[in-house]
């Protein structure tokens, strides 16, 4: 597709030359703009160019935008030289991009536009790869402009690499050999632990093997190769593929992890860690899926490092208790501690996008997978030596038989008993748990108000006793009025600030029974119950007015002030059903919103 609209337009000197050499790494020649509002199009990206952001030529995260939520929009003008190869491939060397748009074009000529992204089938790319490319035919000694506009909701990470064809064939090999290599590895330790669960039965292998799998599935996302080889034809599950199995590993790793460990964590006092990282870790998942991809992925990067450190401290105390397998295992977490940290800051947008940054985690996995199946080996065997020598002490002390019989049964008794007050324990832990997700789901997490869910069931039970009891009650709509203002000036923390506020004045307006609940960004529902008529609901309707409307301060000697617009509706003057009551006090709401001040020309 063509855009309308000239090189002549935003005209500026080119900041590069290519001629023939095989490669070029483009990422520090790139001017850069950060959109946060609405997405801009071709023409007004091209009427903002004074606003783009010089080159970093020295910077080592020019193009690493880290996690955002912003589009990025990149401009390059480059000269070709007299003598130079026609076909060219530009590659966007990281994978998990979700929308990636290409405008390029010859001085004084039409911009034309290709698209690319994780979120376009592999099976649908013109250009068969595990990265995006662009085909480009270039012309010698002529002036081009190109702009990518980019957006992810994971890593926005933009390095951009210009190769002649059969450079890029050449490099590829180099990266496949080494991906090669990782999933080798993780594939052997993989069946190799299974063989061992079978064999011993013990419940550790079991549990290393989904660990390994979902860690080396993440980083076939990370990669790109999930796309190629497994789902090319469903780019959704290819897009949620990093983020998801990279929280499952993490799952699976703090249950290996509190396993591992055995009594370590309950001496320290931190037999509860590993749980609830392995909770974070599934609601992590389960936020990838449905909720949002863009917190998960942070949540992910955040509570790997505090499960990386956490296993770290606990392995260096069974390390200094000389706990069978402690030395790999502490060396197994060094390593992967190391790789999270780098990825962090590389998602961050602290590091570079480089071969070692972008595939810190893969380095790191790495080596804590063959790691830990040497701390598990190592712990089998130290524990069968530990059981041979008993075997020879118990051949030596014949004579000391009944009483050894005596100890281990005082010592079985006693581990029941531990593992009763464990079970205990976490009896008492999934209650809390069961709590906590029941207040989740019938409260808004920000001000702690009843949630849709919960509002529905008051709805209906104000309904059943104002039938059975012959009485009325009354619904309010109840949306802020600059609302927007607020957050575009103040930023969305004087924003979630100001909504806290307004939600405690109007619970603390209301009587107990009443509900007061939060719909929407800046919509609010009441349930009053027992209002006799139209003039009672006015004098709480001008309370309310009153009290939201004092000045709410917000920090540093800044006070804002907010608006309200009201719509009342009353069981059984203006509606019987409750669709029909919320459509009523909906329509009431928006009939009371103050008009927009008129703009001046």
């Amino acid at each position: 597709m063509l855009a309308s609209f000239f090189l002549s337009t935003t005209a500026f000197s080119a900041e590069l030359r290519i001629d023939d050499e095989s490669s070029y790494a483009l990422s520090r020649h790139f001017a850069s703009l950060q959109n946060a509002g609405p997405g801009l199009t071709l023409a007004q990206a091209l009427m903002q160019s004074d606003q783009f952001n010089a080159p970093e030529p020295h910077s080592v995260s020019a193009t690493n935008f880290g996690l955002t939520r912003d589009e990025v929009w990149l401009r390059l003008s480059f000269q070709t030289a007299r003598m130079l190869p026609e076909r060219w491939l530009l590659e966007v060397g990281h994978a998990s991009l979700d929308n990636i748009d290409l405008y390029i074009a010859e001085q004084n000529a039409e911009y034309h536009h290709e698209h690319a992204g994780d979120l376009l089938p592999f099976s649908a790319k013109a250009l068969k790869h595990r990265h995006h490319l662009f085909e480009l035919s270039l012309k010698p000694d002529t002036e081009y402009s190109l702009y990518l506009r980019v957006t992810s909701q994971g890593t926005l990470s933009v390095p951009v690499t210009l190769w002649q064809p059969d450079a890029l064939w050449a490099s590829d090999q180099l990266s496949y050999s080494f991906l090669s290599l990782y999933y080798g590895l993780a594939l052997g330790l993989l069946i190799y632990n299974l063989f061992l669960y079978f064999s011993l039965r013990e419940k550790l292998y079991l549990i290393y093997v989904p660990f390994v799998a979902f860690l080396a599935f993440g980083q076939a996302g990370l990669a790109g190769l999930v796309g190629q080889f497994i789902w090319a034809d469903n780019a959704l599950l290819t897009h949620l593929s990093p983020t998801a199995s990279v929280s499952l590993a993490g799952l699976f790793g703090a249950i290996f992890v509190q396993r591992f460990l055995a009594g370590t964590p309950r001496s320290m006092k931190m037999q509860w860690v590993m749980p609830l990282i392995g909770i974070v870790y599934a609601l992590t998942f389960l936020c990838t899926v449905f909720v949002s991809y863009f917190i998960a992925a942070v949540v992910v990067n955040l509570t790997s490092l505090v499960f990386a450190f956490t296993a770290l401290i606990m392995g260096g105390v069974s390390l200094y208790r000389r706990h069978p397998g402690a030395r790999f295992f502490v060396l197994a977490w060094i390593s992967l501690l190391l790789s999270i940290l780098v990825m962090a800051l590389h998602n961050l947008g602290t590091l570079p996008s480089n071969a070692f940054t972008a595939n810190a985690l893969l380095f790191g996995s790495a080596a804590e997978m063959l790691l830990l199946s040497l701390a598990l080996a190592d712990r089998i065997n130290s524990i069968q030596q530990a059981q041979d020598q008993a075997q020879q002490d118990a051949l030596a002390v014949n004579r000391e038989m009944l009483a050894a019989l005596r100890d281990n049964e005082r010592l079985l008794e006693s581990r029941v008993a531990e593992r009763t007050l464990a079970l205990e324990a976490a009896n008492v832990q999934l209650q809390l748990s069961k709590q906590l997700l029941e207040q989740q789901a019938n409260h808004d997490a920000l001000t702690g108000l009843a949630n849709r869910k919960l509002l529905n069931d008051r709805l209906e039970g104000a309904l059943l006793r104002a039938k059975r009891n012959n009485s009325s009650f009354a619904l309010m709509m109840i949306d802020l009025d600059w609302f927007k203002a607020i957050n575009d000036q103040h930023g969305h923390q004087a924003g979630d600030r100001v909504l806290i506020e307004v939600a405690a004045r109007l619970k603390a307006s209301l009587r107990e029974a009443d509900t007061v609940a939060r719909v929407g960004g800046d919509e609010f529902v009441l349930v009053i119950e027992s209002v006799s008529n139209h003039a009672a609901l006015s004098v709480i309707r001008h309370k309310l007015s009153h009290a939201v409307q004092q000045p709410i301060h917000l920090t540093d000697g800044i006070w804002v002030s907010i608006g309200m617009s009201i719509g009342v509706a009353m069981y059984p003057d203006d509606a019987q059903d409750i669709e029909l009551l919320v459509s009523v006090a909906d329509r009431a709401m928006y009939s009371a919103k103050p008009l927009p001040p008129m703009s001046a020309r």
